[in-house]
């Protein structure tokens, strides 16, 4: 059987863990995951976006450098257009000192070339160029496609400039043609590490870096270039493993680590908590049991003692000797004790009938005042009191609360062997009735105090270990409450709680010694 509950526990706990730590893991791990992916590839688009806008900023620059190039050159043969001589000197001498460009060429206002940096074989007329035909129509510099030269040869774009005279008349157009080549220089030594292309309108790529072909997983940035329709993509590639994956698992694990371990907190808890029920059932059980045992057999020992106590009388009557009178006091002290022992182990051992009638909590203080008094003077311990000047009605019987009071006082005078003082006071606040007993005796430790309402548990060589036990089990039955707290050589106060029997206001009066 103990097996059996033993399996059925563990399985039980296996299920719990499974619903609390590895079910909600295994649900929010694919959203985590989604997230860390998304997370990473925005952190990539942005660093993309910001290389994007680093290689678009520098092409606008080159090829804005360029025009105005092309234009000074257009200025400087404004009022040359018939020197062709000269015309000739200032292409062939610009071509050798600037790399970008594959060669310059003089049209006529009919489109043929008519000069060139170049060796011209044919004929050849570019007025079917519509970047030729929009730069007549502009008067504006304009460029053209990428394309294959028909000169060269090679992939190429080109601009074309109108050259205006004095008069305003066109006198020629002046091309320059601009090696594809010098702009993938351009976009090699400014890349850094990313992948970068050049796209113009029609989505055709012109140039791109060498030598780093995008992975799989990438992210990318467009940027549209100002000066001309194209656009810079930057693409950057990214360990997919080391970025996402490995810290993804590395928080999972963490996670899952967290997780089991609050998941044996709370087992440990609710163990520690399922022990302290059974602790309180097995005291339950061992109370009721010690009931059983004193209802059983206080007859049994109340009669015998009974017999004792007039035997005792009978022979203290008989015998008036000092020595024999000595021997029976304590014999009668003797007897009284089991008595006693026995009717707090029928308070004890079960619940204590409840007597409904309504006192006056200062009135039951004080008639037992002098009582009080007395047991004080023997222990040279200073009394004082301070009770409220109105009534504190409670439900509790008269002799059970006294009870309750002398317990507590006679333990508050024990723990002061060597003379102190005890305060008492009652009050009522918010519907409750207090008791406050307050000495200045040795006090106890947190370890004594965790213990001292445990029936039987007694620090006193003489004592039963039920006094406390007995004034818990009187107050549970009225609904009230003890409050015990202590600090070792300075004393022990204990406040005793009981619901009021009705609302009334009260403030402390003066105090009565």
């Amino acid at each position: 059987m103990h097996k059996q509950l033993k399996r059925a526990f563990n399985k039980r706990n296996f299920f719990l863990y499974v619903c609390i730590v590895l079910l909600p893991l295994a649900l929010l791990s694919p959203f985590y995951l989604d997230y860390k992916s998304k997370q990473v590839h925005a952190e990539l688009e942005a660093e993309a976006r910001s290389h994007s806008s680093f290689q678009a900023l520098y092409i606008e620059s080159f090829i804005s450098e360029t025009i105005g190039r092309l234009e000074s050159m257009a200025v400087l043969m404004s009022d040359q257009g018939d020197n062709l001589s000269l015309i000739e000197q200032v292409l062939y001498k610009t071509h050798t000192k600037d790399a970008r460009f594959s060669g310059f060429y003089w049209l006529n206002t009919e489109g043929d070339i008519i000069v060139s940096s170049n060796v011209l074989t044919d004929k050849v007329n570019l007025i079917d160029r519509p970047y030729v035909q929009e730069a007549i129509q502009t008067g504006k510099t304009r460029i053209s496609e990428a394309h294959f030269g028909r000169v060269t040869g090679r992939y190429i774009f080109s601009l074309a400039t109108p050259v205006r005279n004095h008069f305003g008349e066109l006198s020629g157009i002046l091309i320059g043609s601009v090696q594809l080549n010098e702009m993938e220089n351009v976009i090699n030594d400014l890349s850094n590490g990313e992948f970068v292309q050049l796209i113009d309108e029609n989505n055709l790529i012109l140039v791109q870096s060498e030598d780093l072909v995008p992975e799989a997983k990438s992210a990318a940035s467009y940027m549209k270039l100002e000066v001309v329709p194209w656009k810079v993509k930057s693409v950057v590639s990214f360990d997919y493993a080391g970025l996402v994956m490995i810290p993804f698992l590395f928080h999972l694990l963490t996670a899952f680590v967290v997780a089991t371990i609050l998941f044996m907190l709370i087992q440990s808890y609710r163990s520690k908590q399922k022990l302290a029920q059974e602790l309180k059932q097995n005291e339950a059980e061992k109370l009721k049991l010690i009931g059983t045992i004193a209802a059983s057999t206080a007859h049994e020992i109340r009669n015998p003692l009974t017999g004792i106590k007039g035997f005792i009388s009978l022979l203290s009557a008989k015998y008036k000797d000092s020595k024999d009178q000595y021997y029976f006091s304590l014999i009668q002290n003797e007897v009284d004790r089991i008595n006693t022992i026995v009717s707090e182990l029928l308070i004890v051992g079960k619940p204590t009938v409840i007597i409904e009638e309504t006192n006056d909590l200062n009135e039951i203080l004080k008639e037992i005042i002098p009582l009080i008094e007395s047991e004080a003077h023997m222990y040279n311990v200073q009394l004082s009191f301070q009770m409220t000047e109105e009534s504190v009605w409670v439900k509790v019987s008269k002799d059970h609360f006294k009870q309750i009071v002398l317990n507590l006082v006679k333990n508050a005078l024990e723990a002061m062997d060597s003379g102190g003082q005890l305060h008492l006071a009652s009050e009522a606040v918010e519907g409750t009735a207090l008791l406050l007993v307050r000495d200045t005796g040795k006090g106890m430790p947190p370890e004594v105090l965790d213990k001292i309402l445990t029936p039987f548990f007694t620090m006193k060589k003489s004592g039963t270990g039920l006094g406390l036990a007995v004034c818990k089990r009187i107050l549970d039955s009225y609904g009230g409450s003890m409050r015990i707290e202590s600090e070792v050589g300075a004393g022990t106060q204990i406040t005793i709680e009981v619901p009021l029997a009705g609302k009334s206001e009260v403030t402390f009066g003066s105090s009565v010694s």
